[in-house]
């Protein structure tokens, strides 16, 4: 009951949230609408621009499809008039032959009734006129030819307008003079085109309104609110999602295919011992005749003995040196007379000191940054590993103090000295300060999921096999505040753990 409790918890939470983002970012619009009033009046233009657009498309719409209409009609009506003009041309091409002959044979009755002899009867007096018959009839006869000639020519000139290619269907018809039926779908593609060129006009205006400043941003508003609404949907989405896939498809991948380091392995002894003291605030350090610590500056506090400057703890590995904060030190060196110096952390009153003494030791692995002072002279060494545990911890270099000394270390809260008593301990990596190189090192995932879904818990826990004791404190140091610093620190510390610091 309760893993289903939080399960839903946590998704109405997450839902919320993205609620909760996408109505603040929609109240900020409206804030600001109402405290700019150009700004609302670009939504308000932008919203007509929007009207005014989809308008123009309809009419754009329409004007083609009256265009169209008209243009069919037309060239229905171009088909039919060559029908009928070829119906009539051919017609008055009969006719016209027809009328030719029968002027032939009325010449010819008149040549034949209109001679000497044939037209002496009809110059007395009295009786018929044969020749002024036939005269009138040819006439007659050669009107109708000119008549049906004329109109055969007409309709031949109609013919080839109707045929020009280089014409188009409203100017044969115009020419034809019959483009008067189309009058009123002229008049309508008149009326739909007028319309359209006014909201031309005011789209063209309203674009011009949407160029300004604040029109930018009302457009850049209206494109990108949707992808604004998915980039915070997947930044709410992915960590967890992310968290999910690292936790139960990658660590386990990792944690099977992984080879624990041992980084002493060939180099132990029976002779080597390692022995610590209870972690204090404040740790004084008694040293015997020409024994030397090498300390922070800062740490060391009253000194009772012979004490000067060191520029670098070990001169064969500066930039070591330089990294771990051993440098400019205070070098304490023991006499005949009772020597001590105390040391105690400058800045923070949560820190805790512990004394590592170790002798014949085939490796101390420490983060340097925990180390505050030596004593002795044990030697500083590096050990690189690469592989699959190396990219789960972002760690390829460890840095070993070796030999006869001793250690001083500080740690957030606590410091602790834990033996795996020859089974196995699991230990957050940022709680880590060192470890006994003698000791079987790998990873392994949380097992604590809700935690580390909510970020509480980091994925990957050092694990450590072996009865050699490891170092851990009981809290890590906050980082800076400034979010500019915390991205530094982030990548520099991601770094310094590649190398090993």
């Amino acid at each position: 009951m309760r893993l289903v409790s939080a399960v839903l918890g946590f998704a109405l939470r997450k839902v919320g949230l993205l609620l909760a983002v996408v109505l603040s970012m929609f109240l900020g619009f409206l804030l600001v609408q109402a405290a700019v009033p150009a700004l609302k009046d670009a939504v308000t233009d932008r919203e007509r621009l929007q009207q005014v657009r989809a308008e123009r498309t309809a009419l754009d719409s329409d004007l083609e499809q009256l265009r169209a209409e008209a243009e069919q009609a037309r060239a229905e009506a171009v088909t039919s008039l060559e029908g009928t003009i070829g119906a009539e041309i051919d017609g008055l091409d009969r006719q016209a032959s027809e009328l030719a002959s029968a002027v032939e044979d009325n010449r010819e009755q008149r040549d034949n009734v209109c001679g000497f002899w044939e037209s002496l009867p009809e110059r007395l007096p009295i009786g018929p006129n044969p020749c002024e018959d036939a005269t009138k009839l040819l006439e007659k006869a050669e009107q109708a030819q000119a008549t049906v000639e004329r109109n055969l020519a007409e309709a031949e000139a109609d013919a080839l307008v109707l045929r020009d290619p280089a014409l188009t269907n409203e100017q044969k018809l115009e020419q034809l003079g019959v483009s008067g039926a189309f009058s009123s779908a002229e008049r309508e593609i008149d009326s739909k085109q007028s319309e359209r060129e006014q909201k031309q006009a005011e789209e063209r205006s309203l674009e011009e309104a949407q160029g300004s400043g604040v029109g930018w941003v009302v457009d850049q508003w209206a494109r990108s609110w949707r992808w604004l609404a998915a980039i915070a949907l997947l930044v709410l989405v992915m960590p967890p999602t992310l968290r999910a896939i690292s936790y139960f498809v990658l660590m386990p991948l990792v944690h099977r295919a992984q080879r624990p380091i041992h980084l002493s392995e060939g180099a132990e002894t029976e002779r080597s011992d390692l022995r610590t003291t209870r972690a204090e605030r404040t740790l004084t350090i008694e040293l015997g005749p020409d024994e030397v610590l090498s300390a922070r500056s800062e740490h060391v506090r009253p000194v009772q003995g012979p004490i000067r400057g060191h520029l670098l703890y070990d001169w064969s590995s500066p930039f070591i040196s330089y990294a771990a904060g051993l440098y400019g030190l205070s070098r304490v060196t023991g006499d005949e007379r009772v020597t001590t110096a105390t040391l105690a952390t400058p800045d923070d009153p949560d820190s805790y000191l512990m004394r590592i003494d170790f002798r014949d030791h085939p490796g101390l692995v420490m983060r340097p940054r925990h180390v505050v002072g030596v004593i002795g002279s044990p030697e500083l060494k590096t050990r690189w590993r690469w592989g699959i545990q190396s990219l789960a911890t972002w760690q390829v270099r460890y840095i070993m103090f070796s030999g006869s000394g001793s250690l001083i270390v500080q740690g957030c809260g606590d410091v602790v000295a834990t033996s795996p008593r020859s089974g196995t301990t699991r230990m957050e990596q940022h709680l880590v300060m060192g470890f006994d190189s003698r000791l079987q090192v790998g990873v392994n995932r949380t097992e604590v999921f809700w935690p580390y879904l909510w970020g509480r818990t980091p994925l990957v826990d050092d694990e450590f096999s072996g009865s050699h004791p490891l170092f851990w404190q009981k809290a890590s140091a906050d980082g800076p505040r400034n979010p500019i610093a915390k991205a530094f620190d982030a990548f520099f510390s991601a770094f310094g753990r590649i190398l090993g610091f």
